[in-house]
């Protein structure tokens, strides 16, 4: 049992917090106001930046990912929208200065608790400051700027990480974890006498998923931190009260994304908070932990462990080709020189890998982004220099199996070597037609509109453009003449540009140098190059990226080639407001339904007919 001297808790009370207070951190950014509330027009300017731009390192052109989650840093979901939450939560703090019983502080998860805490604690006064997206440097930044200047909370609620989850391959684990240490000690400096609750993350997806693994992998990075070395913090940990007994997450408690929660979940969310806060306000020690035992992973590796250097025994050779020898000799001269000149990527053109190759091949893909080799962070060279990507292996044996279902494509395409009518290659929508590396049959829409077509597919799900440039230099087409080649992909790009400053030049240029790369190896084959399709909000943040991708393209005159035709299907998915025809989508933003793929076949046909009856 830990006891905590709370027993004052009731009448105890903070003085406001200066406007000049601030921790250290152990990195100092640019930023030229670093606390305090309203923004001056110098700060205002800064942090209207991008959050990628203002990234601890960006000034001095370094990427030092392992700074991001523990340096202050103002959200932006494009324009003034994050700062305009973050203002008017700063007017709520301020309006209910003094005592309150709960300060709610994180993202998504704690902005909506809304009325299941009212309905679970109708007696407790909350403030709740979380924005949904936030991560923990957002956090931090806002606790710096007004975020709860003037309150006198009796408790504290802490829940943040989540977010940061999509950037752990560069960031690393650790980092997360002591972000989210950062955010305690942000609180417990500002509120030296009140309890805080620092909720781990809850899981998200399933096993195997990279986001439940680093979630599971940054709650076990805070154990050895020992947050509840300090007697006013209290570490809760929920993992087992949302999962079953194979791990999975209890889907009763999550909303369909598996990741916010449902009523149900909140209400669990409640039942654990109940005997914690009632312990507290009472002066009581607090109870063990009445369902499972804590969960505690001790991770045998993280994205920062090293790679092997080369294949070994841990690493399998892809299975499908042990008969296929493909030595690709043309590649297209990339702009970025230490790839070209091989200081990076030891076997630039050809089929099967190199040993050094496959080792190459086995490390996280951020670790061989252009620039990490340095140090620095040259997001303009990402989507234009060719990259594998990198599955996990399911089985834990370090295995890529991208790889793998690289040379599944492959062997297909050679099975049909001299006899490809049509080639389509791209991401997860392009993989969704069927006929792929995964077995699936090709699906109604196709069979309708190209069932007498002999039709070779090489999509794979999640790829971007510089896995196609990759691709097409490790024999996804070599020695093959398809009549025509269906290319659509950058919709898996639209994020990074919006999250990690990619120029909307490079993404054009990504797709520009995909059919290069198609036209040097296949010179015969005439190109349908699909734009891409509308995707989530075309309004705003990453979709509004997907529509700036296309409208690059328009500038390149791909069309300038008598073998290259541009299919703009956006009109066809979109209502005349500019909001997606849901309808025709299966999560009703990305991927498409059989009828997305009915439209989307109609379309093509007459297409892919004007192009072949162009030219002979």
């Amino acid at each position: 049992m830990k006891s905590y001297p709370f027993q004052t808790i009731l009448v105890l009370f903070v003085l406001s917090i200066s406007p000049v207070f601030a921790i250290d951190y152990p990195y100092q950014t640019d930023e030229p106001q670093k606390t305090g509330w309203p923004l001056n027009a110098e700060e205002r300017a800064y942090v209207m930046r991008p959050e990628y731009d203002r990234r601890p390192g960006r000034e001095a052109n370094k990427h030092l990912p392992a700074m991001w989650p523990v340096v202050p840093s103002a959200g932006n979901w494009g324009g003034t929208s994050w700062l305009d939450t973050h203002a008017r939560l700063v007017e709520q703090v301020r309006a209910n200065a003094g005592p309150c019983d709960v300060l709610l502080v994180g993202d998504s998860i704690t902005i909506q608790w809304g009325d299941a805490w009212k309905k679970h604690f109708p007696n407790l006064k909350a403030i709740n400051i979380g924005i949904g997206g936030d991560k923990t440097q957002n956090v931090l930044w806002r606790l710096d700027h007004g975020g709860v200047e003037g309150l006198q909370p009796k408790l504290i609620l802490l829940m943040i990480g989540n977010n940061n989850m999509f950037f752990t391959p560069e960031t690393g684990i650790e980092s997360v974890a002591k972000g989210i240490e950062m955010c305690m000690k942000n609180l417990c400096d500002r509120f030296p006498k009140i309890p805080i609750i620092v909720a781990k993350i809850l899981p998200a997806h399933e096993p195997n998923n990279r986001f439940y693994e680093d979630i599971k992998k940054t709650n076990a990075a805070l154990d050895p931190l020992n947050l509840e070395s300090n007697p006013n913090v209290f570490v809760l940990d929920m993992w087992n009260d949302f999962t079953t007994a194979d791990g999975k997450i209890n889907k009763e408690l999550f909303t369909s994304d598996n990741i916010h929660l449902s009523p149900a979940g909140y209400a669990a969310y409640a039942n654990l908070l109940h005997p914690l806060i009632h312990a507290i306000f009472n002066g009581e020690a607090i109870p063990q932990p009445n369902s499972k035992p804590k969960l505690r992973i001790t991770p045998e590796t993280t994205n920062n462990s090293p790679s092997p250097p080369s294949a070994g025994p841990g690493v399998r050779t892809p299975r499908t080709t042990s008969e296929i020898e493909l030595k690709s000799s043309p590649v297209l001269s990339y702009p970025y020189k230490p790839y070209n000149q091989g200081k990076l990527d030891p076997q630039l053109t050809g089929w099967p890998l190199s040993e050094a190759e496959l080792g190459w091949v086995q490390k996280l893909e951020y670790t061989r982004k252009p620039g990490h080799e340095a140090q620095k962070h040259l997001p303009e060279f990402w989507f234009v220099t060719p990259t594998a990507s990198h599955w996990q292996a399911k089985d834990g044996s370090g295995v890529n199996e991208w790889v793998e279902h690289h040379a599944q494509c492959i062997g297909k395409a050679q099975a049909m070597r001299e006899h490809i009518d049509i080639a389509i290659i791209g991401d997860s929508i392009t993989q969704g037609w069927g006929g792929g590396w995964d077995g699936s049959p090709f699906n109604t829409a196709w069979q309708n509109h190209f069932g007498d077509a002999r039709t070779v597919n090489l999509g794979i799900g999640g790829d971007r453009m510089e896995h196609i440039l990759w691709r097409l230099d490790h024999g996804a087409l070599e020695g093959t003449s398809p009549r025509c080649i269906l290319l659509m992909i950058g919709v898996n790009n639209a994020p990074l540009v919006q999250a990690n400053g990619v120029p909307m030049i490079s993404a054009a240029q990504g797709i520009k140098l995909c059919v290069e790369n198609l036209r040097l190896r296949c010179p015969d084959s005439r190109i349908v190059l699909v734009k891409i399709l509308p995707a989530f909000d075309p309004s705003k943040e990453v979709g509004a990226e997907v529509r700036k991708i296309n409208q690059a393209l328009d500038d390149l005159r791909l069309e300038s080639d008598a073998k290259v035709k541009v299919l703009d299907l956006w009109n066809d998915f979109t209502n005349v407001d500019g909001s997606l025809k849901s309808e025709l989508y299966s999560d009703r933003h990305l991927h498409l339904n059989a009828a997305g793929y009915g439209v989307f076949a109609s379309k093509l046909k007459p297409a892919i007919m004007e192009l072949l009856e162009r030219l002979p």
